[in-house]
């Protein structure tokens, strides 16, 4: 079995001419500092930045930022102006610029056959993609100029860029298979580009939140975070994960499967700020991992009703925690100091790794021919990325062996800006993709927390998840994480 990505034919991209004429008029565009239309990451223009990317890069820094920032873009009151959504457009474009220049000449320092893999490949496109479209953009001035970049800059969030983050896990997975970069190299590697496309789309959408507002005429912010933060009350978001796994276990075992009960104890009352998407993604994906672990347990045993799971909620100033106890009968590490790591790791063992790509490529969710062909689609009228799920469209990905469903409503799939976070979360039971606690600890760091395993083998497991209080640094100056 082929484990990683076929080639597209580039010959369609590239026909061979022996006529010097039709030679010679593709040599100014490949001189190009990025060539407009190019097809796929070649060594002409990979590393030319004199004329276009090294400006940036080599002249400026992001600019850290804290919360109320995120927010109010250096302004200490919280009425809204005109000039202050201007100057709020006008931040976010410019620092966009600035920070995805930084994350393109990061990835320019990698081995080239790493980043020329045929994911990250559509990764480092992309990202290209963006900064190019984003520094030809002219000074926002007016509130029409701002309402023309509100509308770019929600087409950049919902377009074909949506697929970076399974392009990057995938990529990162692959890597490993042909062991083209360390593992534990790998990780960090992930780690930071995804730290980075947090906090990048957290300035686009809260200047979309801050202009909705503004044009709804709301005259005062309501709170330091805008309306892309919300009110998320613990005890919820706990039962609606445990619904969506309850689901799944009825998919995978039947309608009639016994289920575990559900215990929530604790400070239960508990409601906070923060990013309804990821706290979705971090509950729904630890309670998969000890549903899972409950029910199998259930049935080694012999059980007529498997244990309970019990999540014990407990705030302080500083964190709200979630430990998440299970008696599935933990996690096994065979007294072995690399599974423990690969718990944690976007590159697993190369036997593991396999497995998990292997589960990717059956996820039509994810499925995009590649980014070229999007931008085609997209330039000729087609704006929607669901007309580009076709069977036929995808023959030249890593994920045209099988199409098969998932659960959940893909109507309005694309709308959301971490769509394919939650797809990830939606899958079937059956795709194991390995990489869900890996996600989840950098996106609990992120927002300055943690999450932490403890497990007994043979008895069971506590899951502990740390969320900072956005409440309780709200000025405090930080780059790539909040």
């Amino acid at each position: 079995m082929s484990y990683t990505t076929r080639l597209p034919d580039f010959t369609k991209y590239f026909p061979i001419s022996r006529r010097v004429n039709d030679i010679a008029k593709m040599i100014p565009n490949i001189n190009g500092a990025y060539p407009q239309k190019s097809k796929y990451v070649n060594m002409q223009h990979y590393y030319q930045n004199r004329d276009v990317l090294l400006p940036y890069v080599l002249n400026k820094q992001p600019h850290p930022v804290s919360l109320k920032q995120l927010a109010l873009y250096y302004d200490d009151d919280r009425a809204f102006t005109s000039s202050k959504i201007i100057q709020s457009a006008n931040f976010v474009r410019n620092e966009i610029i600035i920070r995805i220049a930084h994350t393109i000449f990061k990835l320019q320092n990698l081995p080239f056959e790493l980043v020329n893999n045929y994911h990250l490949v559509q990764v480092y496109e992309s990202y290209y993609d963006i900064f190019d479209r984003f520094r030809r953009l002219p000074e926002i001035k007016s509130l029409q100029d701002n309402d023309k970049f509100v509308e770019f800059a929600n087409g950049i969030l919902s377009d074909y860029n949506v697929l970076n983050l399974p392009h990057l896990i995938m990529g990162a997975l692959e890597s490993r298979i042909l062991n083209l970069f360390p593992q534990a190299e790998m990780d960090e590697l992930l780690s930071e580009l995804l730290r980075a496309r947090i906090s990048r789309r957290l300035m686009v959408e809260e200047h979309l939140s801050l202009t909705s507002n503004f044009s709804h005429g709301r005259e005062k912010n309501r709170i330091v975070f805008g309306d892309i933060f919300k009110t998320c009350n613990a005890k919820e978001y706990l039962l609606n994960a445990s619904k969506m796994c309850e689901d799944f276990v009825k998919i995978e075992y039947g309608p009639t499967a016994t289920l575990p009960d559900f215990i929530i104890e604790g400070d239960d009352d508990l409601s906070f700020f923060f990013l309804p998407g990821h706290l979705t993604y971090l509950l729904g994906e630890i309670l998969r991992n000890s549903y899972e672990a409950t029910i199998k347990e259930a049935i080694r045993k012999g059980l007529h009703k498997p244990d309970r799971i019990k999540v014990t909620i407990v705030r302080n100033e500083q964190s709200h925690i979630f430990r998440i106890s299970d008696r599935g009968g933990g996690v096994v590490f065979n007294h072995n100091a690399t599974d423990s790591l690969n718990l944690w790791s976007f590159g697993k063992s190369v036997d593991l790794a396999k497995k998990s790509l292997d589960n990717f490529h059956k996820l039509p969710e994810f499925q995009s021919d590649n980014i070229y062909e999007a931008r085609r689609m997209l330039a000729n009228g087609d704006n929607g990325i669901n007309s580009i799920n076709s069977k036929t469209t995808f023959e030249n990905t890593s994920l045209s062996n099988m199409i098969e469903g998932n659960l959940g409503n893909k109507g309005n799939f694309y709308n959301k800006y971490e769509s394919s976070l939650i797809d990830m979360l939606k899958r079937l039971p059956r795709y194991k993709l390995g990489v869900g606690l890996a996600l989840c600890k950098v996106y609990a760091d992120y927002w300055n927390g943690d999450l932490n395993v403890h497990s007994i083998d043979g008895y069971g497991t506590d899951t502990v998840l740390k969320l900072g209080n956005l409440m309780y640094l709200t000025d405090k100056l930080q780059l790539d994480k909040v």
